[in-house]
């Protein structure tokens, strides 16, 4: 049985501390391959760059890494209704894995649409960036009280802890010379002036 990872986000845009967890997730997990399915329309951002843009810099980023490819769902905005069917479908009999970040397990998780049928498909490999293991369990506890349903996790010690698309923005919007995106995705930033003031 295949081991399928989904790294769902908006990637605006996509930096070395989304690649160095999803290799950490790969080889901690032993996952096949990992897909990072970038979201067009994400709730609760605003002003983020095309889709094509941010398709294409991760395209870009993950050029060198075979076990790493890019999904495209042709809906505005995943939840676990729709997208969860189609990834099922697409990836028939394969065990599904989604990575997520820390920050995203400790906010928005919980209110996500139909979150408990997620919850009892997937095994969550959780980023630890901002949160220690302690919080993030209990956190994980409290989700499985209100939902009513086991939460599946392992815990992926993130590097580049610092490093954060809103960080790699603001850099860029000075002007500055940036090291925590690949030098292609930097190119093509710079060519489009996807962030420059």
């Amino acid at each position: 049985m295949k081991r399928i990872g989904i790294f769902s986000g908006t990637f605006d845009p996509i930096h070395n501390g989304h690649i160095a967890f999803a290799r950490e997730a790969l080889h901690k997990a032993n996952l096949d391959k990992i897909f990072f399915m970038i979201e067009p329309s994400p709730r609760r951002k605003q002003g983020v760059r095309g889709l094509e843009h941010r398709i294409k810099m991760v395209q870009l980023a993950l050029i060198d890494e075979p076990q790493f490819a890019t999904i495209a769902l042709d809906h505005a905005q995943f939840d676990a209704a729709t997208t969860l069917p189609l990834l099922k479908a697409r990836f028939e009999g394969a065990e599904l894995y989604m990575l997520m970040g820390d920050d995203m397990l400790l906010t928005h998780f919980i209110s996500w649409p139909h979150v408990k049928s997620l919850i009892q498909a997937v095994h969550f490999l959780i980023g630890a960036r901002l949160a220690s293991a302690e919080t993030v369990a209990q956190h994980v506890k409290q989700i499985e009280k209100t939902k009513g349903a086991k939460f599946h996790y392992t815990i992926i010690k993130a590097k580049h802890t610092n490093v954060s698309s809103v960080s790699v923005r603001n850099i860029l919007r000075k002007g500055q010379p940036c090291s925590d995106i690949a030098p292609a995705v930097a190119d093509y930033i710079s060519q489009h002036q996807l962030y420059h003031s």
